[in-house]
């Protein structure tokens, strides 16, 4: 498909081009029996080119003789309005294929806030949406990633879903799918597999239990893919360890990726050294969950600054922990680039901190603040969420007089605070909390923004309302869902693209009381996504 005579029109042609560093290709694909698999991130490109997921399974598939690999994302608007006043299908970026004429295409779902992203690139692909309409002639639609840990609000358009770690089903899926060429057959040796949920077949009664990879024999890419443009991590990423030993109540995340595995500090150094000699790139990130409880992670440090001095190449550390040590380690990181310090407290009192699992004192936050302008960093940013279960007015005022109690210790210390609704998630402790209503969200917010005498950002409650619905929704979503497709609704994240009132209407319309899923599910309820087991 020839695509270069529109690019002019385009704003950010380069994530369209393909070509970038890295970028595999194989030789005559068309006229090979390679099977086609495509790899989707539903959003643009410079946020899925950041995902670590979609380069693993990328290396992985290509490595295979029997397998082309290609990308494609969510087309921005000036795209879409090409492809649709052409009567263009969207396509790959590495050969241009329309994505209607791969064997296989795979969805990377980290959130629910993307599903009408996935309806709308399946329709731009002119692939049937649902999997009840799709036949031999359609590529096979496939899922994984976070949001898989309850799919069946977006269970009528995937035709099978793998929960957990996907380095070595994914195998499974494509050795499959070269010995069955008839789909339900395919879907029935699918369905065998333990850790694949096939929502036409599955009985209610099956239970899926999620995959788990040995993270140190696990395939990873040393040859990571090096956009043309800049992207959201512009950077290598490397995982050190996955999981978390800290279990906080509302973590989905930690149960998700349970139990924790540690990559070797020598298999960390040799994926460092490859990927900056392979990419060029000037900076690298250490990636889990919880950086600092990394065992032995200063010996670890002084190993990675070691080689990046030499070849003066940055780190950054996210997801340390609010402590004294976690700053010495950052502080380690600064030779070449000067950035910021990031903590979560979650909560405003120790009271609610400890309910939630986040057993972090006021006294340890005031230290490490105090620690950290000591040691020459002049902003921290700080995380708060609201709406959590017990919470109280006493805890909304913790945030007000903690932030004070750090501006009085260090008055020339900047903070930007971000405050975040709580989202009940499935598996979780608090899979059943409600979530709190829009006024109380704009009431706490018009507090604080008063209150505190600092940068404050707040994620918008409606889209927070959203999330939740559908991190616990049922199969009754699905028409919701494709209410709100049709009503123009997508990018749901992006607060400037979210429409509010359009999701309302197709609540409406198909007769689906918003309050059933916000509000606290009794303990005798079976949940939704009771027959997937973390």
């Amino acid at each position: 498909m020839d695509i270069e005579k529109y690019l002019s029109f385009i704003k950010k042609p380069a994530q369209y081009i393909g070509r970038e560093w890295n970028a595999i290709y194989k030789k005559n694909p068309d006229n090979s029996k390679l099977l086609k698999f495509c790899l989707v991130f539903p959003d643009i490109y410079e946020i899925g080119m950041s995902n670590l997921g979609l380069q693993i399974l990328y290396n992985i598939l290509n490595k295979r003789d029997d397998v082309f690999c290609e990308r494609a994302f969510s087309p921005e608007q000036d795209m879409e309005d090409v492809l649709k006043n052409n009567n263009l299908p969207l396509f790959s970026i590495e050969t241009k294929t329309p994505l209607n004429e791969f064997d296989i295409v795979g969805f990377n779902i980290q959130h629910e806030l993307c599903y009408t992203n996935i309806l709308n690139i399946l329709s731009l692909s002119k692939i049937p949406l649902k999997s009840n309409e799709r036949n031999d002639n359609n590529p096979l639609i496939i899922a994984g990633g976070p949001a898989c840990v309850n799919p069946l609000p977006i269970s009528d358009y995937i035709d099978a879903f793998v929960v957990g770690d996907g380095e070595d089903i994914i195998n499974k899926i494509v050795d499959l799918k070269l010995k069955t060429k008839n789909k339900q057959e395919l879907l029935k040796e699918l369905s065998k597999i333990d850790s694949i949920y096939v929502p036409l077949l599955h009985d209610g009664k099956k239970i899926i239990e999620k995959n788990i990879v040995d993270l140190e024999t696990a395939e990873y890419p040393v040859k990571p893919l090096v956009p043309f443009m800049n992207i959201t991590q512009n950077r290598i990423s490397v995982e050190i360890m996955r999981g978390c030993a800290r279990g906080c109540s509302f973590c989905q995340a930690s149960k998700l990726y349970h139990p924790r595995r540690i990559k070797s500090k020598e298999k960390i150094l040799e994926i460092i050294e490859k990927g900056i000699f392979s990419t060029g790139y000037d900076e690298i990130s250490l990636l889990s969950l919880s950086t600092s409880d990394y065992p032995q992670i200063n010996e670890l440090m002084d190993s990675v600054m070691k080689i990046c001095l030499k070849k003066k190449v940055a780190v950054s550390l996210p997801s340390l922990r609010c402590h004294p040590s976690s700053v010495d380690l950052a502080t380690k990181t600064r030779t070449f680039k000067k950035t910021s310090l990031t903590f979560a407290p979650e909560a405003g009192t120790e009271r609610l901190r400890k309910h939630i699992g986040k057993f972090l004192t006021d006294a340890e936050i005031l230290e490490t603040a105090g620690y950290a302008f000591k040691s020459g960093w002049r902003l921290i940013k700080l995380y708060f969420m609201i709406g959590l279960p017990t919470e109280t007015d006493m805890d909304i005022e913790g945030v007000v007089s903690l932030v004070r109690s750090i501006k009085k210790q260090t008055p020339q210390l900047n903070l930007n605070i971000t405050i975040s609704p709580f989202v009940p998630k499935p598996h979780t402790v608090f899979e059943r909390e409600k979530f709190f209503g829009l006024d109380y969200f704009y009431g706490i917010r018009d507090l604080l923004k008063r209150k505190l005498h600092a940068e404050v950002k707040f994620h918008k409650p409606e889209i927070s309302m959203i999330e939740v619905i559908f991190a616990r929704g049922d199969k009754n979503l699905n028409s919701v869902l494709l209410t709100a497709f049709q009503n123009g609704c997508k990018f749901d994240q992006w607060n400037e693209k979210f429409l509010y009132q359009k999701w309302l209407d197709a609540f409406k319309e198909n007769k689906i009381e918003i309050n059933d899923y916000l509000k606290e599910i009794d303990s005798s309820k079976v949940v939704p996504w009771g027959f997937i087991k973390l």
